[in-house]
């Protein structure tokens, strides 16, 4: 069975989901993040399974209950708004080949709201949250990805109790304190009991990289130039 089937069939064992959250029904056919579709990029040719060992996205959840059905209606996620755009670009100006990329996410389930803005109304409740959090844990056994790019200031904190290297993240608020602690990239954190090791850097989330990304610092430059040499470093070793 192919790696992503193998993860479809692990999210049906999430069956009890919190007021607010509606499990995803169908599968986007073509580029769109995981648990909406496959969380391959498949723009460019076919596309149809995990590069184990390459490189895991993580965003903080998935997409409204209309917004999914347009989707899936569509055939693939909108890849021209803000979040595909400017991530794809970020990558392949770090030379990162998009096909070695699973894009997905640390929540499960579909916004009830008119609105896929706001804060996901599954994390109010702790063992969803933690059911979410330890499904993360199964997709990263199976990609055993060597870099793991975690998009927003909400995905470190949720994802932080995954390795013991990243002790640093919990409780972070903005992706600006992990750049003054020098703890945005964590080199070869160990998940999964030591299984797997990967290289982890927190990124501006892509919807608001307007905003935000002339707050980073790295090392002697800020805002985009520090983000894009951080992604350079990040794959060193990898």
């Amino acid at each position: 069975m192919k790696t992503i089937e193998q993860i479809h069939a692990r999210l049906q064992q999430i069956t009890i989901y919190p007021a607010g959250v509606h499990p995803v029904v169908g599968r986007i056919a073509g580029t769109a993040f995981f648990p909406g579709g496959d969380g391959l990029w498949k723009e460019e040719g076919l596309n149809d399974d995990l590069s184990i060992g390459g490189i895991m996205v993580v965003g903080h959840n998935f997409d409204n209950v209309s917004g999914f059905q347009q989707s899936l209606a569509r055939g693939s996620e909108p890849v021209r708004c803000a979040t595909w755009r400017n991530i794809t670009a970020l990558l392949r100006e770090a030379n990162i080949d998009l096909i070695r990329c699973f894009f997905t996410n640390v929540y499960v389930g579909l916004m009830e709201t008119a609105s896929n803005v706001g804060k996901f109304p599954g994390a109010k409740s702790a063992s969803f949250r933690q059911q979410c959090v330890e499904f993360l844990q199964q997709q990263i056994t199976l990609q055993q990805p060597s870099l793991i790019l975690t998009l927003g200031a909400y995905v470190p904190p949720l994802i932080a109790s995954l390795s013991p290297q990243l002790a640093s993240w919990h409780g972070i608020q903005r992706v600006g304190q992990l750049d003054a602690n020098q703890t945005a990239l964590v080199k070869q954190a160990a998940f999964c009991a030591g299984r797997v090791h990967a290289n982890v850097l927190a990124l501006t989330h892509p919807a608001q990289r307007h905003l935000n990304v002339g707050r980073r610092h790295y090392r002697d430059v800020t805002g985009h130039a520090a983000e894009l040499a951080l992604l350079k470093a990040a794959q060193q070793s990898v």
